[in-house]
């Protein structure tokens, strides 16, 4: 239910904003006002060639192609601007340059925590895109976010607490930091050396999400099992029994580790034990209560609601300067993650009225950015002195920039795609989908014993394992022989016995927990007996080699690969097919057949920066660009670097960009002359026509080849900045 004050605030400032060009001319009024009172001097407008470039680099971050330069170049629309704007806003380009964004803030990875995390990265990855794509309002996002709890299969929206797995007080200060622009994580083991913040008040914060565990092994009620053993250890005729009781239950939570977030009425949250200050003592239970604003208590939703409402003092503040710095190159508010009570924005009439805008558009993201795209102050010239860092900047113009990490690579992307965004299936893959199926069967099998049940079952399967201990052990030893004697054959020779028996004594977990526990979900599912078990089949040798084998267990209704996937993969397939059957015809390409097939390797050797693991791998173009590495909030790092200059000087990037039928060999190609190959150089690399003292320049340096124009143009400011 929204809130009253809410309502009022939205009804209130909905006329104020009734288009996004009256909202982007009352935000020019306000900065002409700045720069009138402070004898600014706004900087002259862009010319097209320049924002046609930064346009597409800002919103959907690369560089456009020469066919879409000139498209607006040649466009005599008065309102082209604008029209180019929405387009771009409406692409899969914005989504996944946008996605880049929230990577970085929320340190998204697609193998997060060392990979403990892998059953809920990709579908939070996945997750987080999906809602970028659907435009959902920043509230209701941070709101899904904060009180996201479940099993992955259904709600990937736990990836955000999975990413902290076992680190509760990590995340809340993660959480404050991110979303209230607050840096609380120093009065976690004291009050806060530079800011109001006590000890007690980060603790009653994390009361708020402590609650929530992230480490369950998938069992129902493993406490309760835990309890069994407990009592049967100091039973003599259970010896055998739970003698590898330890080793089942840990082999049973593998089939459904880390893939649910639930809060536990049972964890509290209590003061260390080094707690120093007077108003509690070490070990007290802290309640919940808000730190800023209204004081709020209750529960996690109370919590989000507190966080999410715009009445909170900085939330809004906080997502408007991070857009505003994003649009524009610096916030009106510096640093945008350290706001403090005395906090003053450079321009705080202007702040206060992006704030107003973002409630009136109800946290629309892709409106707000339109209004901001819209204005005439980022339509001019950049400024191209840098700012100094503790001096008021009144914003005549963005400032000037250096491309990011994600940008350089799929500007290179773009030289070699003639139509650089192409259909690609959204959402997890295949194999993804079966795992998720999988597992989610389990999980929902294995809730449905009682602790008894599965005590009584892993005691029958211990046995199992204390039957094949005689014959394992020694096998183990000669395998740590092998190990020391570094006898790579002989190592995985045994590795291999070892799996092989061992796989028979993991066959009773099957047998006495996890096939009862799928027939009872059949009999619940369908209310009829349940079909017989599938017999176990022994892995090949070539399955003992790897690990996590699936078992077969019997079909459940409810339970079934999405078969959608196959036929999404097979249409965005046949869609660049024609795609690339259109670029042929357009560049007049004869032999199709060649076309087609260097196309197709193009589009499976080089996606977009959003389409590879998050972040790629080391030695990846894209971290030697500076891409973050995801570990620490908004770790990006644009400048200048070696690494970089090595990369745009020596790497293989320059001859890929060169090889048939990319965009910028096919541009070259239908260009007849000197000069027409100079001016197709310059429109895809810079979207502009090169100037008299550049065709001069040329002319003068004795060079003729082509090549050596680009490698230079590749390696100019005017290449890696953002004008």
């Amino acid at each position: 239910m929204m809130s009253i004050v809410r309502a009022f605030i939205i009804l209130s400032t909905l006329g104020s904003f009734a288009s996004a060009s009256e909202a982007s001319r009352q935000i020019d009024a306000i900065l002409t006002q700045d720069w009138q009172r402070n004898k600014i001097t706004a900087n002259p407008p862009a010319s097209d060639e320049t924002f046609v470039r930064r346009v597409h680099l800002d919103i959907i971050g690369r560089i456009p192609t020469m066919q879409e330069a000139q498209a607006f170049l040649t466009s005599t629309e008065k309102d082209k601007r604008a029209k180019l704007i929405d387009q771009l806003l409406a692409s899969e380009g914005y989504a996944q340059h946008l996605f880049h964004f929230w990577a970085d803030l929320l340190r998204i990875q697609s193998r997060a925590n060392g990979g403990q995390g892998d059953m809920t990265s990709k579908p939070y990855l996945e997750h987080v895109k999906k809602r970028i794509r659907e435009n959902m309002p920043y509230d209701a996002f941070v709101h899904e976010l904060i009180t996201a709890q479940g099993k992955v299969w259904d709600n990937p929206a736990i990836g955000y607490y999975m990413r902290d797995l076992g680190m509760p007080l990590d995340n809340l200060a993660n959480t404050t930091r991110v979303f209230l622009g607050t840096r609380i994580e120093c009065a976690q083991c004291h009050n806060h050396p530079f800011d109001k913040w006590t000890q007690m008040q980060f603790y009653q914060m994390a009361a708020f999400t402590y609650p929530l565990e992230t480490n369950f092994t998938g069992i129902g009620e493993q406490g309760a099992v835990l309890n069994l053993k407990r009592a049967a250890e100091k039973k003599p005729e259970m010896a055998v029994a739970t003698r590898h009781m330890g080793r089942v239950l840990e082999n049973l939570g593998d089939f459904v580790r880390y893939s649910k977030v639930a809060a536990l009425p049972t964890r509290v949250l209590k003061l260390p034990h080094d707690y120093q200050y007077k108003d509690k003592k070490p070990y007290d239970v802290i309640t919940p209560s808000t730190m800023l604003g209204k004081t709020v208590t209750g529960d996690l939703k109370a919590f989000a609601d507190w966080m999410t409402a715009p009445e909170n003092p900085r939330f809004t503040t906080v997502i408007a300067n991070r857009l505003w710095k994003k649009v524009f190159g610096l916030g009106l508010i510096e640093p945008v993650d350290e706001l403090m009570d005395s906090t003053v924005a450079m321009n705080p009439a202007l702040m206060k009225h992006l704030e107003q805008l973002m409630i009136s558009s109800r946290y629309d993201v892709k409106a707000f950015l339109r209004v901001l795209y819209n204005t005439q102050a980022y339509q001019n010239e950049v400024t191209r002195k840098e700012p100094v860092l503790g001096e008021v900047y009144h914003f005549p113009g963005p400032v000037l920039r250096r491309m990011t990490a994600e940008q350089i690579y799929d500007s290179f992307v773009t030289l070699i795609h003639p139509t650089p965004d192409l259909p690609r299936r959204k959402g997890i893959d295949f194999e993804m989908a079966q795992k998720l199926v999988y597992r989610g069967k389990l999980s929902d099998a294995l809730d449905l014993l009682s602790a008894q049940e599965i005590f009584d079952g892993a005691a029958k399967a211990s046995e199992g394992y204390e039957a094949i201990s005689a014959r394992s052990k020694p096998l183990r030893e000669q395998y740590t022989a092998a190990q020391k004697a570094k006898d790579k054959e002989l190592i995985e020779k045994l590795n291999l016995e070892i799996r092989s028996i061992e796989f028979v004594a993991r066959t009773g977990i099957h047998d006495h927990v996890v096939v009862p526990a799928v027939a009872r979900l059949y009999t619940k599912k369908t209310g009829k007996p349940a079909p017989p078990p599938i017999p176990v089949r022994k892995p090949t040798l070539e399955e003992l080699k790897k690990t996590g084998q699936n078992r077969d267990y019997i079909d459940v209704p409810g339970y079934d690969i999405d078969q959608t996937i196959p036929r999404e993969e097979k249409a965005a397939a046949d869609a660049r097919d024609a795609i690339f059957k259109a670029e042929a015809e357009h560049f007049g390409i004869t032999d199709n057949a060649a076309f087609l097939k260097s196309r197709q390797a193009h589009a499976r050797d080089w996606p977009r920066a959003a389409d590879l693991d998050s972040p790629a791998p080391r030695g990846h173009y894209l971290r030697e660009f500076g891409q973050s590495d995801r570990d620490l909030i908004d770790n990006a790092n644009a400048d200048a670097s070696m690494p970089r200059a090595l990369v745009l000087m020596n790497s293989e990037l320059f001859q890929s960009i060169l090889k048939p039928h990319t965009q910028l060999s096919l541009n070259l190609a239908g260009a007849k002359y000197p000069d027409e190959q100079l001016a197709a150089i310059y429109l895809t690399l810079l979207s502009r026509q090169p100037t008299a003292a550049e065709k001069a320049a040329w002319a003068r340096s004795g060079l003729t080849s082509a090549e050596d124009l680009i490698y230079a143009l590749l390696n100019t400011q005017q290449f890696i900045f953002i004008k």
